[in-house]
């Protein structure tokens, strides 16, 4: 208490004496804190030889031994560093998949790295390596990790009556030092993925898009950034969950708030599918928005797959076979799936009720036989562009057909059914387009035409 006063007199109106009472308070703290009667003697003494004792207890890196097994100074910083390392990846980004955030977050940074700059100008050359020695030192004094390291305490000042007894509580046996980077790990992406849920369902559910929204920033860059963030929560989890952990008699606890953070990722799940159903009903289904609904399916079976892993304690071997095998099934299934038949069944059905800007995506994208049929509702559409525009889209098909089959009178390519169903819905109705079969010039005029109104809704 003595020391936090002493801090905040310090932030409030600094002075020499003041500074002198930190040092002395803090040493009378490293003092208790090991066990130690903070004698005068005994502080006046650490003081003079704080350096020495610092120096000999700054924390040394530990690395993992291959049995992947943490000691229990490392967990207590991976239990820190964990938590903070996932809500910056996590959070960074949320930040990426909201462009107004990306433009606010920064111009923080670039107001906080100014004023950083600013304040470093005006510091003399040493006081910045005497602060980060200090704080070593003190860093050092706090936490003596270094065996053997208290002899200096003993040796210069002499045994204890008055030490105050050290309480050590034995972990189970069979605990791993995991346990507690992992729990804080999730307690913090709880909370982040908490906060950015009411943030998204807040400003993207149900309601009316201004002029001017960003919908590629949003619905597409955005929907992709957080299929990024489903993706690595799957990894995450899967991390967790290892084979060691199974072992924790608190492994329970663990999977308890596993399972909330699942929750809460099967609603980022729902976010991700809502961006892209907004900028689908925006201006349109496109073979690359299919693909996107196609990959954020598959990111969410992977991540079904991980809690079904911790369900049933499988193997991170199964894990891979069982994430290969939905992956080719993903590819197989988008490989066989009619991609530009719906896509564009879905453009011309909304543009035949009235509602004209998944046009453009008729108007620029390429579009495979399939993918023609649905046109044929709009060679009647009341708006003149889109009408004569698709007229010319029909009149380009059945001249590319036509010239096909002249040039390759054998070709297997002739004798497909798509095709030949096509031709033959082209040839019924051709009387509707035949001033563009007959004439180039005005297909192409007509094409363009359609291509420049359309692109007001890119």
């Amino acid at each position: 208490m003595l020391l936090v006063l002493t801090i905040l007199r310090l932030g409030w109106s600094g002075s020499v004496s003041v500074s002198l009472v930190a040092l002395f308070v803090f040493v009378a703290l490293v003092l208790a804190s090991s066990g130690w009667l903070p004698t005068l003697v005994r502080v006046l003494t650490t003081i003079v030889f704080a350096p020495f004792f610092g120096a000999d207890r700054i924390p040394q890196l530990q690395s993992f031994s291959t049995s992947q097994r943490a000691s229990p100074s490392t967990a207590a910083w991976l239990s820190i560093l964990f938590p903070v390392g996932a809500v910056v990846l996590f959070g960074g980004i949320f930040v990426l998949a909201n462009p107004d955030l990306v433009a606010h977050v920064g111009d923080w940074i670039s107001q906080i790295s100014s004023r950083i700059l600013e304040f470093f100008s005006d510091i003399s050359f040493w006081e910045l390596p005497f602060c980060v020695l200090a704080f070593f030192v003190g860093a050092g004094l706090l936490r003596p990790l270094v065996p053997g390291a208290e002899g200096w305490m003993v040796r210069l000042l002499g045994p204890d009556s008055d030490e105050v007894p050290a309480t050590e509580t034995e972990a189970d046996s069979q605990a791993t030092p995991w346990y507690a980077p992992f729990r804080n790990t999730l307690l913090a992406l709880i909370g982040l993925f908490a906060a950015y849920l009411v943030f998204e369902f807040q400003t993207l559910w149900g309601r009316e898009f201004p002029e001017g929204f960003y919908y590629a920033g949003y619905a597409h860059e955005g929907a992709a950034w957080l299929t990024v963030a489903l993706a690595l929560a799957t990894l995450t989890l899967s991390f967790i969950f290892h084979a060691a952990m199974f072992r924790d008699p608190r492994i329970e606890r663990l999977k308890m708030l596993a399972w909330v953070w699942s929750g809460m990722n099967l609603l980022l799940a729902l976010a991700v599918y809502n961006r892209l159903w907004i900028y689908v009903g925006y201006n349109g289904m496109t073979e690359m928005r299919t693909f996107g609904f196609f990959g954020i399916t598959l990111v969410l079976v992977g991540f079904v797959l991980v809690i079904r892993k911790i369900l049933r304690r499988r193997s991170f071997a199964w894990l891979i076979e069982s994430q290969l095998i939905a992956l080719s099934l993903a590819v197989i299934v988008y490989c066989l799936f009619p991609v530009d038949y719906v896509a564009h069944r879905y453009n011309a059905n909304a543009v035949s009720g009235g509602y004209l800007k998944p046009s453009v995506m008729i108007a620029v994208k390429s579009i495979d036989d399939e993918g023609v049929f649905p046109l044929f509702d709009l060679v009647d559409h009341e708006d003149e562009i889109i009408r004569e525009g698709v007229r010319a889209i029909l009149a380009q098909r059945q001249t590319e057909i036509e010239s096909y089959s002249r040039d390759h009178p054998w070709h297997w390519h002739r004798y497909q059914y798509c095709k030949t169903r096509l031709y033959g819905r082209l040839d019924d109705q051709k009387s509707k387009w035949s001033d563009y079969v007959a004439d180039p010039n005005a297909r192409k005029l007509a094409l363009d035409k359609f291509h420049d109104y359309a692109m007001q809704w890119y």
